[in-house]
């Protein structure tokens, strides 16, 4: 037999076994996939036109268009075996309505999806919190979830569709801004000394982490913005006083945090009074009484 027989022969079995020619379109299909993933993963290794979390989305929504392209080619392809698709397309205005309905929140996961990335709301790297409950770095970008990775090490995989509000650490800038309530025994002229002598500190040790403008100059340094609040919560009774820094978006938690040690050093040194507890008991009237502790 000749190369010519063995191909008819092979033919033949693809058209008559329906799961072979699955097998062979699912592995088709895979292949132009591998293909393009691959090529799309080169071409930003070879050109950068962008940052690195924008080629990085960008490879996260074209895996996903991938993958829900290979499901669909091949579930319509399953369908045209034992249905006509043409009968189908025919009535396509009422299958739309039910498809439309089953699909609804997919859908929606879908054009919300479209919607964001469009908007840049956010990228693959960002440091987002959602909904004002939860917060992580974004891992990966579908067309209809994307993956947060918390501070913990879990990871949330979030549709799109679930997301109403988002808060982007990375966009733009960052403003550090430290509230610390101090005693009523305080003497204010005393703390707006010693606050001021903690913006000097971290002016000297983390200026370079402050957003500069062209002629590199910061657009706002540390310092002291006075008293913002009397008895800022329920909780403690005392003055709040506040300070504040313009810094990059990849910097702001680090430099948050040593700005509050440099905060708490220097009130440590100088035996700062912190705020009296402010505690709420009932009475066997029923009246609200407060007690202070210190």
């Amino acid at each position: 037999m000749n190369l010519l027989s063995y191909t008819e022969i092979i033919l033949g079995y693809v058209k008559e076994y329906l799961i072979l020619r699955l097998i062979i379109m699912a592995l088709s299909l895979m292949i132009i996939s591998f293909i393009i993933n691959h090529s799309v993963d080169w071409f930003f290794k070879k050109f950068h036109f962008w940052e690195d979390e924008v080629e990085q989305t960008i490879q996260g929504v074209i895996r996903s268009a991938l993958k829900y392209t290979t499901a669909t080619i091949l579930i319509i392809y399953l369908i045209g075996q034992f249905i006509n698709i043409k009968g189908i397309l025919a009535g396509a205005g009422i299958v739309g309505v039910i498809v439309g309905l089953a699909a609804q929140q997919v859908l929606k996961d879908i054009l919300l999806g479209l919607v964001r990335l469009s908007d840049h709301e956010f990228r693959v790297g960002n440091f987002i919190t959602f909904n004002g409950t939860n917060s992580g770095t974004i891992e990966e970008i579908g067309i209809r979830f994307m993956q947060i990775r918390e501070w913990s090490g879990k990871l949330l995989t979030i549709p799109h569709g679930d997301v109403r509000t988002i808060q982007n650490f990375n966009k733009g800038r960052m403003r550090v801004i430290e509230r610390i309530t101090v005693s009523y025994q305080e003497d204010p002229h005393r703390m707006k000394e010693l606050l001021e002598a903690v913006c000097t500190v971290c002016n000297d040790k983390y200026g370079q982490r402050l957003l500069r403008q062209e002629d590199g100059t910061p657009e706002e340094d540390f310092r002291y913005i006075g008293i913002t609040d009397l008895n800022p919560n329920l909780k403690y009774v005392g003055y709040e006083l506040c300070i504040v820094g313009l810094v990059n978006p990849e910097d702001y938690f680090e430099t948050s945090r040593n700005v509050r040690y440099e905060i708490m050093t220097i009130f440590h040194e100088n035996q700062v009074n912190m705020p009296a507890a402010n505690l709420f008991f009932q009475t066997e009237t029923g009246h609200l009484q407060t007690s202070e502790r210190y």
